[in-house]
C-alpha cells in the first residue's frame, strides 16, 4: 500500500499549517521511500562526492569566525605554527626586549613571542618581546576550570541567599484540627515547607554559605595560562597606553571606533588591563580612560596583576556568633582582577606596555623559584641576580606611584635631621645612649651624654 505523509491527507490550509507544529509532522522513520522526491524540496543523498552549496567541510558550530570577529594577531592560529605572532624581530620596526631576563621554566613555550605594539591611532609603532613565563605557559583545562569555578561561586549575591525557617513562620503552634471527626486529613501546625506560607527545616542563610578559597599559586598559574590562551587565539593586543583627551563616553566610543574595539553587548567585548605606558607605568588606572569607560556594554578594566592576597578567615572557629556574611575567607579576590571568566566573556584582551612591565616584575621572583637547583646555581654568573641596591646594575623603572613615594622620602628625610624622633634614622642615638634600670620601681631611663632623654611619663 502506498503511504503518503500526513500533511498530504489534510484538506484545509489551516489544518495543514497546524500539522507543521504538531508532534506527528515528521514522525514516520521509515516506509516512505516509495514516494518520489519533490524537485528542490526533498534532500536526496547522491553519494560521498556530493557537494552541498553553502556547506563547510569542517564542523563549525560556533556562529562567529575570523570575519565576524577579526583577530588582531599578524597570522591566523594554525597547527603549523606554535603561535600566531612573530617569532623574530622585524627589521623595519624598532624592537624592545623584556624588562626582565627570559628563563624557560617547565611548561613554557620554547619559542620567542614578539607582538606588535599599537598606538591609539591604530598604527603599529614597534614590536615587543613577551615573557614566556607570563604569556607562554601552556594552558591546562583543569587549572583554568579551578579559576573559573572559583570566580562563579565567589561572585554570587550571598545576601540574597536567605530563606525562612519553620520556626520563623508566625502561626500558632497548636495543631490546626484534630485527626478525626473533621472530614479532613490529619495535619500539624502547617508551618512546614509543603504550604506556600511555610518555611524550611534547614533553610539557606548567608551565614551558612561558603565563600570559596583560592591560593596564590593556583590563581597565578591559571591566570598565566589564560593569558597564553588569548595569545594562542590571536586575541591579545598590546597598546602603548590607554588614555582619553576628555573623560567622556563620547571620547571613549570614538577611541573604540578608531581601534576597531566592539564593546556592544552583542559584540565580542574588550577586556582592558591598564598599567600605564612604558615610560610612566602606573599601579592606578588612567583616570580619564577609566571614567570614560563607564559604558553599558561588554567592556571591563582590570588591574595589572596576576597575583592575589593570601586568604584569611578571622572567624574560622566561629568565635563571632553574629557574623552575617558567608563562612570561609573574609578577603575574596576583588572584582577588578584578571580572571578566566572575564577573559572568556570578552573576546579581545587589550594590555598596555606598563602592565606588561609590572607583570614581568611581579613574576620574576616566582619564575626564579621554579627553576631546578642546577639551573638556579648558574643565575649569579649569568647576571640574573644583579642587585640595584648593591649597585650592580642600573635601577629598573618603577611605577610612578613608587617613584613619587621615593622622591617624597628623599625630600623629607632632611627635614627630620634635627629631631630626636627621626623616622628615617630610628636608632641614631643608640650608639651614645646608656640606660638605668630600676627593678624595684619597674622603670627604665635613657641617658645621652649624661642627660636624661627618655620621657618622664615612662619613668
Amino acid at each position: 500500500m502506498r503511504r503518503v505523509s500526513l500533511a498530504v491527507c489534510l484538506p484545509s490550509a489551516c489544518a495543514r499549517r497546524a500539522i507543521i507544529f504538531s508532534t506527528r509532522y515528521d514522525w514516520r522513520t521509515s516506509g516512505v521511500h516509495d514516494i518520489a522526491p519533490r524537485d528542490e524540496g526533498d534532500f536526496v543523498y547522491e553519494g560521498a562526492q556530493q557537494v552541498l552549496p553553502g556547506a563547510h567541510p569542517l564542523p563549525l558550530y560556533h556562529p562567529h569566525n575570523t570575519v565576524t570577529r577579526p583577530l588582531i594577531s599578524p597570522y591566523l592560529p594554525s597547527p603549523q605554527r606554535s603561535h600566531p605572532y612573530f617569532t623574530e624581530p622585524l627589521p623595519e620596526l624598532p624592537h624592545l626586549n623584556t624588562t626582565k631576563p627570559v628563563v624557560y621554566t617547565c611548561g613554557t613555550m620554547k619559542e620567542r613571542i614578539i607582538v606588535p605594539v599599537f598606538n591609539l591611532k591604530n598604527e603599529v609603532t614597534h614590536t615587543r618581546e613577551l615573557d614566556p613565563f607570563v604569556f607562554g605557559m601552556y594552558p591546562e583545562t583543569e587549572e583554568l576550570s579551578k579559576n573559573l569555578t572559583y570566580w562563579l561561586v565567589r561572585c554570587q549575591n550571598y545576601a540574597s541567599k536567605w530563606d525562612y525557617e519553620t520556626r520563623e513562620i508566625w502561626r500558632k503552634a497548636k495543631k490546626n484540627w484534630p485527626n478525626t471527626g473533621m472530614g479532613m486529613p490529619r495535619v500539624s501546625n502547617r508551618k512546614n515547607h509543603q504550604y506556600p506560607w511555610g518555611g524550611r527545616t534547614k533553610p539557606s542563610k548567608p551565614w551558612n554559605m561558603l565563600m570559596p578559597t583560592m591560593d596564590v599559586k593556583t590563581w597565578s598559574k591559571s591566570n598565566r595560562m589564560m593569558l597564553t590562551l588569548k595569545m594562542l587565539q590571536g586575541r591579545l593586543q598590546v597598546v602603548e597606553r590607554l588614555t582619553l583627551s576628555e573623560p567622556t563616553q563620547e571620547c571613549y566610543l570614538g577611541l573604540c571606533r578608531t581601534m576597531s574595539w566592539d564593546v556592544r553587548h552583542t559584540g565580542g567585548g574588550v577586556l582592558f588591563m591598564d598599567g600605564g605606558s612604558r615610560i610612566t607605568p602606573s599601579i592606578e588606572f588612567d583616570r580619564s580612560f577609566f571614567f570614560g569607560s563607564f559604558f553599558n556594554g561588554r567592556n571591563k578594566v582590570v588591574r595589572p596583576t596576576l597575583l592575589c592576597d593570601e586568604q584569611y578567615d578571622y572567624n574560622k572557629t566561629a568565635s563571632k556568633q553574629r557574623m552575617k556574611g558567608p563562612k570561609g575567607p573574609k578577603n575574596p579576590i576583588p572584582i577588578n582582577r584578571f580572571n578566566v571568566f572575564d577573559a572568556m566573556q570578552h573576546e579581545r584582551l587589550v594590555i598596555t606596555e606598563g602592565a606588561i612591565m609590572q607583570l614581568e616584575e611581579e613574576m620574576y621572583e616566582h619564575k626564579l623559584h621554579l627553576l631546578p637547583p642546577h639551573i638556579r646555581n648558574q643565575l649569579p654568573e649569568r647576571g640574573y641576580l644583579d642587585s640595584e641596591t648593591l649597585g650592580d646594575c642600573v635601577p629598573s623603572l618603577r611605577t610612578i606611584q613608587m617613584e613619587a613615594a621615593a622622591r617624597t622620602e628623599e625630600m623629607e628625610s632632611g627635614m627630620y635631621q634635627k629631631f630626636v624622633d627621626n623616622p628615617y634614622q630610628l636608632w641614631k642615638d643608640e650608639a651614645h645612649a646608656s640606660y638605668s634600670v630600676d627593678a624595684a620601681e619597674g622603670t627604665i631611663q635613657q641617658f645621652i651624654g649624661g642627660k636624661k632623654s627618655s620621657w618622664s611619663m615612662l619613668s
